[in-house]
């Protein structure tokens, strides 16, 4: 039967038989001197390619494989065509819903906020008003002090502009004096008034930097858990939504193509295999009517050979 072999094989296999044709020729003359040479074995290349091009069965071979492709094909498009159809409108319809998402979170995030911070502007004030409360003690003690600095002289520029008779000047005199004390004393009470305004403020910057603080850390775990919140609603939204979507017959479809292709591939199959037994047995009929010892395939081998080709050949036409 022909074999399709490496070149290296049957040369091998050529070597060992010609080296054991030579020993037993040698013993021979060792018994009964010949005077006739040993038989060189006959080998015969065929060329694969060429047989196979010329089988009666090519283009049957051909067109079954050709088939083969345009369903590989038609089955890649739908499969790409399916993909193309449901990924954008799933795409789309996320993004619908993740933008609804993203606006409900910010609303929810904005409200939250606005709450916190009323809070904390809340627990803010209510310490500024105790400290304002104590600076205000102490401004009102201190507006006392000046009274009983200021309030004699001053009502005694009174009692002289009331009672005493002054020519113009003097009278002029006295009003520029009482003037002055009340500016003094006013002048006093503004700038002991700034200070302790100016206290509160040393007072609340604390206060205020740990509100702001954890304004900042309460916007960080709001955001935080919105995100979580946002991702999970997704993930649970995302399987449904694409499973509504995906044509119902794809899959269906996608498996008749699956098994029609599967069954030409069983039909190229058993034709390659009708097609080498062919040219299997063309071979072996020429080798045995030329008496060949061995049939190689390929032209690269280096003996003598008959290349019986064209005899497998012209083999089908018969």
């Amino acid at each position: 039967m022909f074999t399709t072999k490496k070149q290296t094989t049957p040369i091998r296999f050529l070597v060992i038989l010609i080296l054991s044709t030579a020993f037993f020729a040698g013993c021979s003359r060792s018994a009964t001197p010949e005077t006739k040479p040993p038989e060189v074995p006959q080998v015969g290349v065929i060329d694969i390619d060429k047989a196979v091009n010329a089988h009666p069965k090519y283009q049957e071979w051909q067109k079954l494989k050709q088939q083969a492709a345009t369903l590989r094909q038609q089955l890649s498009g739908q499969v790409n065509q399916a993909r193309n159809a449901t990924e954008a409108p799933v795409m789309d319809l996320q993004g619908s819903v993740a933008d609804g998402l993203q606006t409900a979170a910010a609303q929810e995030f904005n409200a939250k906020m606005a709450a916190k911070q009323q809070e904390l502007q809340a627990k803010l004030a209510q310490k500024a008003d105790k400290v304002h409360g104590e600076l205000s003690v102490k401004l009102q003690a201190y507006a006392q002090e000046l009274d009983k600095e200021y309030q004699p002289q001053i009502f005694n520029q009174q009692l002289k502009l009331q009672t005493v008779r002054l020519d113009e000047k003097q009278a002029a005199e006295a009003k520029k004096i009482l003037d002055a004390l009340k500016a003094e004393q006013a002048k006093k009470l503004a700038a002991k008034e700034k200070e302790l305004s100016q206290s509160l403020d040393a007072l609340l910057a604390p206060e205020k930097a740990a509100i702001e603080q954890e304004l900042a850390a309460y916007a960080q775990q709001v955001n935080a858990e919105l995100n979580a919140k946002i991702l999970a609603q997704t993930a649970t939204l995302s399987a449904p939504i694409a499973q509504a979507i995906t044509p119902p017959d794809g899959a269906a479809a996608n498996k008749q193509l699956e098994q029609q292709l599967g069954m030409k591939q069983q039909e190229i199959n058993v034709l390659e295999e009708t097609i080498l037994n062919d040219i299997r047995d063309k071979a072996a009929k020429v080798a045995i009517e030329r008496r060949l010892d061995t049939i190689l395939t390929g032209y690269q081998v280096n003996v003598k050979a008959v290349d019986i080709t064209n005899a497998v050949i012209a083999a089908f036409k018969k």
